[in-house]
């Protein structure tokens, strides 16, 4: 009889495959976990880091963009308050309407009025109406309805919210200052003169003022050529 065969070496391999098997399959479970554990923690430090500095880049971009938006609506808006008073000059000086401007409150807008003589009856007086002529200039919300508005004539503060500034056809017209507020700090002055029709602005330093009238026999000057 022959020597039997044994066949332990290959019933070994299977064997230790067998107990390697369960170490194969915890494998892929470990590493779902961590994945499970990352997304549960949020973001890491380095990922952080990089949000933050995006978010700061994009203020810093915005930021002044805004800020300049507000200085130039503030500026426009002055520009248009000077134009309303170049129109309140030019109406004062060539009609016989009484013209005036005033700031309704309502609207918040400055509006250039004439008041309206021919339908004044002995049961009514003259009435003020808005002149259609004329374009209001509407305020922006940063110029506040109560306090964002002063008005001065030849000094004496006045409230045109409650009646407008007015002068009567052939006499002498006051000195008219108006000044604009806004939220952010920002002041304009906006100065009409008793004889002049176009406003100057106070506060710039490279503006002209506007002339004042000279008496050229006070001032030794009345033979000089002009």
């Amino acid at each position: 009889m022959g020597t039997p065969t044994a066949h332990l070496p290959v019933g070994g391999t299977v064997e230790r495959a067998k107990l390697a098997q369960p170490w194969l399959d915890v494998a892929p479970r470990l590493a779902a976990l961590r994945d499970v554990n990352r997304a549960t923690h949020g973001f890491t430090l380095i990922e952080m880091i990089v949000v933050v500095a995006v978010l700061a880049v994009i203020m810093a971009m915005t930021l002044p963009r805004m800020l300049g938006r507000d200085s130039r609506i503030f500026q426009l808006t002055a520009d248009r308050v000077a134009d309303l008073l170049t129109m309140y000059a030019q109406r004062e000086s060539l009609s016989s309407r009484p013209t005036g401007i005033w700031h309704d409150t309502v609207t918040h807008r400055l509006v250039l009025m004439v008041l309206d003589a021919d339908a004044a009856t002995v049961d009514q007086a003259a009435q003020w109406r808005p002149d259609r002529t004329v374009k209001p200039v509407q305020l922006p919300p940063s110029i506040d309805v109560d306090r964002g508005v002063g008005a001065s004539i030849d000094g004496a503060m006045i409230d045109i919210s409650q009646w407008p500034i007015a002068t009567e056809p052939g006499k002498r017209r006051p000195r008219i200052e108006i000044s604009l507020y806004d939220d952010d700090g920002r002041v304009k002055t906006l100065v009409l003169p008793g004889h002049a029709l176009k406003p100057y602005d106070l506060d710039d330093p490279e503006a002209l003022a506007a002339r004042e009238p000279i008496d050229l026999d006070a001032a030794g000057r009345h033979r000089e050529d002009w």
